[in-house]
């Protein structure tokens, strides 16, 4: 008889545990997956862009020669649709300034090209800002991208900051 209650009492735990390892599959499981995905959201938008520190960051204010480009009416970007939004988007701009570094090598002659042909750095950083979407929106990771973009286009470094005038986001 004490052979069979043993036998009742190691069923009995071995179907409890079982029970226990469902419930831990189930619903815990799938918990912790939606708070890992939810920390990983939270924490791409809280990048820093530790890697976008210009490298060659000698320069201070009193040594940037800005270009502005100013329009008359305000140009309106079309944004990327953001998934399952039917919604048109778009940016709106007042103006684009471009900051160069004085100290810069080629500092001259990368200015007076801008200056002298700016429709080519308004196409890029139009571009730019075209490929983005309404959600996901960032307008100084825009920024920087367009120095990338502008810094690789003329092979330079004397482009250190682009900035939006009068922008809008709709």
């Amino acid at each position: 008889m004490k052979k069979n209650i043993l036998t009742v009492v190691i069923m009995a735990a071995t179907v409890i545990n079982l029970v226990l390892t469902c419930v831990l599959v189930f619903s815990v499981v799938p918990a912790m997956n939606k708070t890992t995905n939810l920390i990983d959201k939270v924490a791409s938008v809280i990048d820093l862009e530790i890697d976008d520190k210009q490298e060659d960051d000698d320069w201070t204010m009193a040594d940037l020669d800005t270009y502005t480009i100013t329009y008359e009416k305000k140009e309106t970007l079309n944004l990327q649709p953001n998934e399952g939004d039917d919604t048109p988007h778009y940016y709106q701009l007042g103006g684009i300034s471009i900051s160069f570094n004085q100290k810069a090598e080629d500092y001259q002659t990368v200015s007076e090209q801008i200056k002298a042909q700016d429709v080519h750095a308004q196409s890029i950083i139009k571009e730019t800002i075209s490929s983005h979407r309404a959600s996901d929106f960032d307008q100084a990771k825009v920024q920087s991208e367009c120095v990338k973009r502008l810094q690789e286009t003329y092979n330079t470094k004397c482009i250190v900051e682009v900035i939006f005038v009068n922008p809008l986001l709709n």
